[in-house]
């Protein structure tokens, strides 16, 4: 992930019981985010869908309209 770095790419939480995740990107780099995010298929040969829910200017903004314990 060399890459994700060029973008402001930051895998902040992963949450796979409750299928959620949160990812850090620039607010200029947004919208390439989420079109990437489309375009993924399969994870370790797993179907997968990726939808954003919701974004937010804060991580804990995000968290807290979400209702996710781990707030900073």
């Amino acid at each position: 992930m060399k890459e994700a770095n060029k973008i402001g790419l930051w895998l902040i939480e992963l949450n796979l019981d409750e299928d959620y995740g949160i990812i850090r990107c620039t607010h200029q780099t947004k919208e390439i985010l989420i079109s990437a995010l489309s375009l993924v298929k399969d994870i370790n040969e797993t179907r997968v869908i990726l939808v954003p829910k919701k974004t937010s200017g804060t991580i804990k903004a995000i968290r807290k309209a979400n209702k996710w314990s781990k707030i900073d």
